[in-house]
């Protein structure tokens, strides 16, 4: 399973729309936007690499609590092994009510070979 998968699932679990998104009508109140940041591979044998190391910066726009979301975000994050390198508070956007806060979170896979 890759990060990007897994961050689906999660926000799936928490009740949040995710991933590239494009609203056609009214967008809901509280959403999350993945942009992957990093992919490495790392951890070399026999000249081949043995891990995988995926970085992506969750964006969370909500009309709701942000905070109440940042501790639910960050919760489920370490729940599920993913190291949070950044947490940033970006503001409020005056025109659409949207607080945006933005988690980077990064995971490392033992590489398959296929």
């Amino acid at each position: 399973m890759t990060a990007l998968a897994e961050l689906k699932e999660m926000a799936g679990s928490l009740g949040i729309p995710s991933g590239t998104i494009s609203f056609h009508g009214k967008a809901p109140s509280t959403y999350l936007v993945f942009t992957p940041l990093f992919d490495d591979l790392t951890l070399f044998a026999d000249n081949k690499p043995q891990m995988e190391t995926e970085e992506i910066r969750l964006s969370l726009f909500t009309k709701d609590n942000y905070l109440e979301w940042k501790r639910r975000l960050t919760d489920a994050l370490l729940e599920r092994d993913f190291i949070i390198t950044e947490r940033r508070f970006l503001g409020v956007d005056d025109e659409t009510g949207y607080y945006h806060y933005s988690l980077d979170a990064a995971k490392e896979y033992v590489r398959l070979e296929e």
